[in-house]
């Protein structure tokens, strides 16, 4: 009878090769230690099996394995490569970097060290260095789609629209499968406001991958930047809703998604446009609110458990979330509120869910008893849970896709929204909203999944503005007319109040009207063309009486206000931090307040200043006084000494924080 054949080790390790390419990685990992076994310094075994411990998330294991092939061989080029994605996968960029260059050094050819270089040089913000990278990966192998993707990434990123797509293009043009370069060239024609091609090119994932998780969460989200009249309004209300099925439909239909598949679906985009429709969205919110639930209770199911109140010392554990803690419209406007909070009773945690500092991020941090930063989901969640808080409040929930997922889950006892982005947030795990007592009515709780809570005045703490280096704007031709600006954004103007301008127009011939550009000169367009048509059917020309600023500074933001004569805020959306701004420059404002909190703002401080003669109460009156303001010199100057004299009592008001604390101690704890 015949001795079974002996394998040698080149035969082991061939298994472990098939095995490995199965994904059957137990078999495989049994073949790979076999080979190291009978030969210690075979260092493709070492090297494939690190594969196999970072593709299961044991880098410790992993990284022992990359450096063994690297003691063995020091020339080993792979081993250096996949030592870095390590490094890139822990955030350790610079451990990366020196390991993608030594590939490179040893082989100057290495494309995917070459990409993987480029990756982190972009997450690091230094965007010439990726695109070097990605341009001498490209250089090597023209063909590789996944580098002309990140390169358009990074053109994205820069503002540099065409390029950006032309590199999607390329990348689609070479590989018409490609999901990742479909969905982020409808994610850039949808910010260039072509929301129907954006949709065209996640239908074509659709047709790729019917089930791609993320594509139709990206079709759902997608919506108008600018509407052309109302009906438009309409058909994305009811697709929006037609959106939220379908995907529930497909969860039903596929549940063995995998979290990575969940995670970037969720992390895609949010339903920021849908609310500024001027609609009641509380339904609309509530259902969407439901599918991001249903969808972090596969991978998140421990949180979405209730947690005991645990007050176990003498201070109350209050943690504050927003991706904009830095130069930005909320921190301007909630910043105080982790730092004037009272220091004796209150230990204040801020998270930070973004990587750009500057010197308010800076301020934040050094003043708070804690400080993380983070874009991870998982160490968010880890970090805020582990800090045991009492209280946990969401500055601007519906603003950045993490945000959307922290918010559906229970991280701590009792967990807050507020109107950084003043919409209710539908999520079940939100438990009470904080507003402002002018900023609501009787009936303004029918607006909210959460518990309204009103605080005083504003209900914020907000510094007065630096005035001290005002740049005046470089606007050639000012005319000889009063200037009426709009300080919004062009997206918050809807087309059934355009006829406003039109009507002040026709009432004072002498009005001239300002508006501040689009993030992209294609928005811009798209509205000028649409109220142009408005005026032309009148006979006018709205070039003729308007002017566009380009976005600029705060500086010569300022600048252009003070040039200004009078502002004119929109209907449904109101100013907030623009028209505090504009009151500490003593500008008259006209405002006429909506049924809901986000198109009271204005009104609001208008009330606390006693300044009831510019609120107006429909559009008519909204017109007259607006006529008014500009041919009545008396009444304008009038206006302006009401604001010269009271302003003050707006800005630094102690009395929302101390409410604050009150509510917090006595009504939620």
């Amino acid at each position: 009878m015949n001795k079974k054949k002996k394998l040698t080790t080149e035969e082991i390790f061939a298994l472990a090769l098939q095995n490995h390419k199965k994904n059957n990685l137990q078999v495989a990992k049994n073949y790979y230690n076999e080979t190291l076994r009978m030969n210690l310094n075979h260092v493709d075994a070492h090297n494939n099996l690190g594969i196999i411990f970072f593709n299961l998330g044991e880098h410790q294991k992993a990284m022992s394995c990359f450096k063994k092939v690297i003691q063995i061989q020091p020339n080993y080029v792979a081993a250096y490569y996949n030592l870095g994605n390590i490094h890139k996968e822990t955030s350790e960029h610079q451990k990366a970097i020196n390991c993608y260059e030594k590939a490179i050094q040893i082989n100057p050819e290495y494309v995917n060290a070459h990409n993987n270089l480029g990756i982190i040089f972009f997450k690091l913000g230094e965007h010439q260095k990726a695109i070097n990278c990605y341009e001498k990966a490209i250089q090597i192998n023209p063909n590789n789609v996944g580098v002309h993707n990140n390169l358009g990434n990074t053109f994205k990123e820069l503002g540099e629209h065409q390029k950006a797509i032309n590199c999607y293009e390329k990348a689609v043009k070479i590989n018409p499968n490609h999901v990742g370069a479909h969905n982020n060239l409808g994610n850039i024609l949808k910010k260039l406001g072509e929301h129907q091609k954006a949709i065209n090119c996640y239908e074509k994932v659709f047709q790729i991958e019917p089930d791609n998780l993320t594509s139709h969460w990206l079709s759902m989200n997608t919506f108008p930047v600018i509407y052309k009249d109302s009906k438009e309004i309409d058909y994305y209300t009811k697709r929006f809703e037609r959106s939220i099925k379908k995907i529930n439909l497909l969860l039903d239909k596929k549940s063995q998604y995998t979290k990575k598949e969940l995670i970037n679906a969720l992390n895609s985009s949010t339903n920021f446009n849908l609310h500024y429709q001027g609609k009641d969205d509380l339904k609309l919110q509530q259902c969407y609110a439901h599918l991001i639930e249903r969808i972090t209770k596969k991978i998140f199911q421990d949180y979405h458990k209730k947690k005991k109140k645990n007050i176990s010392s003498k201070f109350i554990k209050i943690g504050f979330v927003s991706s904009f803690f830095r130069n930005h419209t909320i921190s301007k406007l909630f910043k105080n509120w982790p730092l004037k909070l009272d220091q004796k009773n209150f230990k204040r945690f801020v998270y930070y869910v973004d990587n750009k500092f500057d010197n308010i991020t800076n301020e934040i941090k050094q003043n708070v008893d804690q400080f993380f930063s983070n874009t991870d989901v998982d160490k968010l969640i880890n970090q805020i849970s582990q800090d045991n808080l009492d209280v946990l409040i969401y500055l601007d929930i519906g603003m950045e896709p993490k945000i959307q997922i922290l918010s559906s889950l229970r991280l701590a006892p009792i967990q807050c929204n507020t109107w950084g982005h003043p919409v209710t947030s539908g999520f079940k795990n939100i438990d009470y909203y904080f507003s402002s007592d002018l900023m609501e009515s009787q009936n303004s709780q029918k607006n909210y999944s959460e518990k309204l809570i009103t605080l005083p005045g504003l209900g914020i703490n907000y510094n007065f503005p630096d005035l001290s280096n005002i740049k005046r704007p470089n606007i050639l031709n000012k005319p000889d007319a009063t200037i009426f600006l709009n300080l919004q954004s062009l997206f918050k103007l809807l087309p059934q109040d355009d006829h406003i301008y039109l009507d002040i127009l026709k009432k004072y011939p002498k009005s001239y009207f300002w508006f501040i550009h689009g993030v992209e000169n294609s928005v811009t367009s798209i509205f000028k063309e649409r109220i142009s048509k408005l005026f032309e059917k009148e006979g006018y020309d709205f070039e003729k009486y308007s002017y566009f600023h380009p976005k600029c500074s705060q500086e010569e933001f300022f600048g252009l206000l003070e040039a200004s004569d009078i502002i004119l805020d929109t209907f449904n959306w109101s100013g907030g931090n623009t028209s505090l701004e504009a009151i500490s420059l003593n500008k008259p404002i006209v405002t006429c307040p909506s049924k809901f909190m986000r198109g009271r703002h204005t009104y609001s401080i208008l009330k606390i200043l006693g300044i009831e003669e510019t609120i107006a109460s429909t559009k008519k009156k909204y017109t007259e006084i607006a006529v008014k303001l500009a041919s009545d010199i008396n009444f304008r100057n009038s206006i302006v000494n009401k604001i010269k004299k009271h302003k003050n009592i707006l800005f630094n008001d102690q009395k929302p924080v101390r409410s604050l604390e009150d509510v917090i101690r006595n009504k939620l704890l």
